[in-house]
């Protein structure tokens, strides 16, 4: 049986229930009052205590549906494009991945409902239209989650069945010839309103902004709900998702795009691969058990478990950027590149389970939510490769011919198993209402097992400490310290095995929200990590870790709805980030690629009533990345080596809503980048530009019942 056989067994069932207690219950009145109301004021991704945001000391954002909605997002990375401290699309328009950093450069993982998601290139791109909202905890959060870089994490969590009945359908067409239809439908199963289910589903058929790129999918999303009384909640989801989409040829060579000279700038779309072969065919499906009992007003058991497999296979031929040359070209005309046929084939499967007991009480003034955790991981990829030259292309006149896929065999690389266990304790303290405390440790051990190596082993321990105080009601200022570790594969030179890298940060900041309509945070904070791979000076084929990076910045994100139906957000994001002095960077503290010194972003929307029943809501956004340098060291001009820096221009981009809602139907059209201004998000010296996302306008026309 196909994997997309598996996941279609129960669902005509799960809609033909869903109908017919619809049907029995009647049909609610819709929302006619044009209210907007985004502001988010909980989050469990900071401590998995659902707890306020103000009462959270460290920085935390939230993303709801109804703001992904609005801001015309199609994917993870858009969602989150006005979030403070955090840079997505840092490579360009790459249709394959999700890929988030965070507060200087640092890998932002991936969670979907508190659990980690497989971190390889057999992953697709998370459908954000199953999503409830996405929070994102920012800075070291290795206390609760175990390894993970220093940036922070982004955390999906997923639409859950619900015991009022509701649906809705909507069919969507833009540009680059997106069709794309999505339904949801949730509702309870039985009479007595113990049991629920929702079914989400989405099909797409859709091209991209490069030429011959393609982005198609299906997904579909059941899950069910059983709550047999007020202390017993169990959630099973399941998730079958299709992808067929392009590979990775958005990058385009420095010499014909940020460096060309007039007139040899290559558009958006070029295209310098092979039509016949350029793919990234993915299939994934997991199921969910979620699980919450509360045995007593003091003891509260949380747990959760997810399998999850996924294959792909990525094909393309891809012209030469990476070789640090200065000129790329082959021929004197400055017309002919170099290019490679690279493949990827491999399944990665994935078993996660998180379990925590938390115990409430009070001694005296101090009321106390204890955390008593436990979580485990294990991951296991196989994999298979090709990589061989191919025919060189004349990127100004590009022919292409099957016949220039040169044909070559996979080669299997060696399976690699990872596993990760850590015990983890948390006292979340309230005194009175004037002040918390969050301290928090962690234990760790990490094993990574490649075929043909030895088993590396990597034990941590990590601490978290904050303080937020309560002088007046709504403002909450902070302090926090957090840590993070990150096991760092592979042995030396001299056969010794590579330790963790770590991660330090500080934080303090400022949270007000004065009524639940407003919230204004700001943070300060450094980051240092430790343990970073260089090459030895001492020996060229050998690898120490001495390399630092140091970030600070300043992050600011406010809120604000006025009079219920006008709301504005914005964001400003200031990021020092260098790397630390070393031989290996010619003592230099150098920029970090892809980091802006400074971000901003503002979007507003404004509902008018029509008539009785008709409301146009307006919507328009901005956003600005301000200039990122990246520098690299060369040894072939100057014999000990010399610093060669590359700027990439800052941009703002412009979005815009407009959307008629006229009872229960929905028309709106969604504009990102507006003025289609031609922009590249990062490049690299002697390498390559990402191009950026240009204009993409969707119109949707969408029934909610």
């Amino acid at each position: 049986m196909s994997i997309g056989r598996t996941f279609s067994i129960s669902i005509g069932g799960m809609i033909s229930g869903i109908a017919t207690v619809a049907c029995a219950q009647g049909v609610p009145p819709s929302n006619k009052t044009g209210d907007i109301i985004v502001t988010a004021t909980r989050a469990t991704t900071a401590t998995k205590t659902d707890t306020s945001i103000i009462d959270t000391p460290q920085s935390i954002g939230v993303v709801t549906a109804a703001q992904i909605e609005a801001r015309g997002a199609i994917g993870l990375q858009e969602a989150l494009r006005y979030s403070a401290g955090i840079r997505t699309e840092p490579n360009g328009s790459d249709f394959r991945f999700d890929y988030v950093t965070a507060r200087g450069g640092f890998n932002a993982a991936r969670y979907v409902d508190g659990m980690r998601t497989p971190d390889s290139s057999f992953t697709p791109r998370t459908e954000i239209y199953n999503l409830e909202r996405i929070e994102v905890l920012r800075g070291p959060s290795s206390v609760l989650y175990g390894q993970g870089a220093a940036g922070g994490i982004v955390n999906s969590i997923t639409k859950r069945p619900d015991f009022n009945r509701h649906g809705e359908i909507s069919v969507e067409y833009g540009s680059f010839d997106r069709k794309h239809v999505q339904g949801d439908i949730t509702g309870a199963l039985n009479a007595e309103g113990t049991i629920a289910a929702r079914l989400v589903a989405v099909y797409r058929d859709a091209n991209n902004q490069v030429d011959f790129g393609k982005d198609d999918r299906i997904m579909v999303a059941p899950s069910l709900r059983f709550r047999p009384d007020d202390r017993t909640d169990i959630v099973v989801e399941g998730l079958y998702q299709r992808d067929r989409a392009a590979s990775i040829a958005s990058f385009l060579p420095l010499a014909a795009t940020l460096q060309a000279e007039p007139g040899r700038e290559l558009r958006w779309g070029a295209y310098l691969g092979e039509p016949s072969h350029d793919f990234y065919n993915s299939e994934q499906a997991s199921g969910t058990l979620l699980v919450t009992h509360r045995f007593s007003d003091t003891i509260t058991y949380t747990g959760a478990v997810r399998y999850s497999h996924s294959t792909a296979h990525n094909g393309d031929v891809e012209p030469s950027v990476w070789d640090g040359f200065i000129n790329p070209f082959l021929d004197a005309d400055n017309r002919l590149i170099g290019r490679y046929r690279y493949d990827s084939r491999g399944t990665t499967d994935m078993v996660t389970t998180d379990n925590n007991l938390r115990f409430d009480f009070e001694i005296g003034p101090f009321r106390h939510k204890l955390l008593l955790g436990v979580d485990y991981l294990r991951s296991r990829i196989d994999s298979a490769t090709i990589y061989t030259d191919a025919t060189p292309i004349d990127i100004y006149a590009p022919a292409y011919s099957p016949a220039d896929v040169p044909a070559a065999n996979f080669e299997d690389d060696p399976r690699a198993i990872d596993t990760q266990l850590g015990f983890y304790v948390q006292d979340q303290i309230d005194y009175r209402d004037l002040a918390t405390v969050v301290l928090g440790v962690r234990r760790d051990r990490a094993v990574n097992d490649v075929a043909g190596n030895d088993r590396q082993v990597d034990k941590a321990t990590s601490f978290r400490a904050g303080l937020v105080l309560h002088p007046i009601k709504g403002l909450s200022p902070y302090f926090s310290y957090s840590e993070s570790f990150l096991p760092t594969i592979g042995r030396d030179f001299y056969d010794k095995p590579f330790v963790p890298q770590r991660g330090t940060q500080y934080e303090i900041g400022i949270k007000w929200q004065p009524d639940s309509a407003t919230l204004l945070a700001v943070a300060a904070y450094s980051i240092k990590g430790t343990n970073l791979l260089q090459t030895d000076p001492l020996n060229g084929n050998n690898q120490i870790q001495l390399g630092t990076v140091k970030s600070r910045g300043i992050e600011v994100e406010a809120s604000r709805t006025i009079a219920r139906n006008f709301t504005v957000s914005a964001s400003y994001t200031y990021t020092h980030a260098r790397t630390g002095r070393s031989i290996n960077s010619l003592d230099q503290e150098l920029p970090i690629s892809g980091v802006p010194a400074h971000q901003a972003s503002i979007f507003g929307e404004k509902s008018f009533a029509l008539h009785a029943e008709t409301w146009l809501r307006v919507g328009a956004g901005v956003r600005y990345i301000g200039p990122s340098t990246e520098a690299a060291i060369f040894y072939d001009i100057v014999a000990d080596g010399a610093v060669e820096r590359l700027t990439t221009p800052g941009f703002t981009l412009a979005d815009a809503l407009v959307s008629v809602e006229h009872g229960r139907w929905a028309l709106s059209v969604n504009a990102t980048n507006l003025f289609d201004k031609h922009y590249y998000a990062t490049c690299s010296v002697r390498s390559a530009c990402g191009v950026g996302f240009g204009r993409n306008v969707i119109g949707t026309l969408g029934y909610r019942f």
